[in-house]
């Protein structure tokens, strides 16, 4: 009867360790929305039109190593969508030769 009374107490810790380890793999493999500030759309030579978007980015900044994370920021970045359906880093201006380099 020891054991069962063990396994009761473990399992919400097990369950909330699952849920933390889903929640970061979610975010990890980019499943979770992004705060998305702006979209836009650009041509290909090809004649493929791929979606744009620009969101915000959070990470931190620290001159010094320490055991704190630092300040949070946030910066701009751009992504454009291949035919594929996966999203690639640019930089707002050069989305078409981001695309281009991916395909060659």
């Amino acid at each position: 009867m020891a054991t069962k009374s063990a396994g009761r107490r473990l399992l919400p810790f097990l369950l909330a360790l699952a849920l933390v380890v889903a929640y970061l793999a979610a975010w990890q493999w980019d499943l979770l929305p992004r705060e998305t500030i702006a979209t836009g759309t650009v041509m290909a030579k090809d004649g493929k039109v791929l979606e744009t978007r620009q969101f915000y980015r959070t990470s931190r900044d620290s001159a010094h190593k320490s055991a704190a994370p630092g300040p949070a920021k946030r910066e701009a970045a751009w992504e454009v969508r291949l035919p594929s359906g996966r999203w690639i880093d640019c930089d707002g201006d050069d989305c078409l030769a981001a695309y281009e380099r991916s395909v060659n």
